[in-house]
């Protein structure tokens, strides 16, 4: 009998530690969206979440990038965090996706329960309205909402800052693949923001 009580309070643990670690590693995001929106407003957020591989090329690339008169602001990285050849190769290995190498995530999707005291509506990237395609959101009666895609967040720096590839359009534009990434430190036991950079490219 104690064997079995011993043993339910590992599982316990386990599953307490395993759901800590998951809330951990998602609350970059919340924390990033819970700042842009207010908890009345009601925005939309692909479901399908976005290939950490976007993440990774994106900070290495925007970080070695040479800064001209031509650099766009927000392009490259700042000095905080520094970008570490060694850190950056860690990062690669653990969250690198060998499986596929396609933007949007086939079978890895985000859920309202990944998201706190936010009202949002989940749509599936390949029934988010097209621009190219007349649909029911370019009509003046809709009103334009705002729309998010992310990718989960990655860890960099033995855990100092998250990263995570973000798009963000709206149902009148309509454009949403990633064009940027955002980084978030943690201070004080809570993620803050540091930057946001986009991939250097006019729109």
């Amino acid at each position: 009998m104690k064997k079995y009580i011993i043993l339910l309070l590992i599982l316990n643990l386990s599953i307490y530690g395993c759901s800590s670690i998951k809330e951990n590693l998602q609350s970059p995001v919340n924390t990033y969206l819970s700042s842009r929106i207010k908890n009345n407003d009601t925005i939309i957020v692909i479901a399908n979440k976005i290939n950490n591989n976007y993440a990774i090329e994106l900070f290495k690339t925007r970080s070695l990038v040479p800064v001209t008169a031509n650099t766009l602001e927000n392009s490259v990285l700042l000095d905080d965090p520094k970008f570490n050849e060694k850190y950056w190769s860690v990062m690669n290995e653990k969250y690198h996706n060998d499986k596929t190498k396609e933007i949007w995530l086939k079978s890895d999707f985000w859920n309202q329960n990944d998201f706190k005291n936010l009202k949002i509506k989940f749509i599936k990237e390949v029934d988010f309205p097209k621009p190219w395609i007349s649909n029911e959101y370019m009509t003046e009666k809709k009103a334009e909402v705002i729309v998010f895609a992310f990718s989960n967040p990655i860890l960099y720096d033995n855990g100092r800052y998250a990263i995570f590839a973000k798009s963000e359009t709206t149902t009148k534009k309509q454009f949403n693949d990633p064009n940027c990434i955002v980084i978030m430190k943690m201070e004080n036991k809570k993620w803050k923001f540091v930057q946001e950079i986009n991939d250097g490219n006019y729109y």
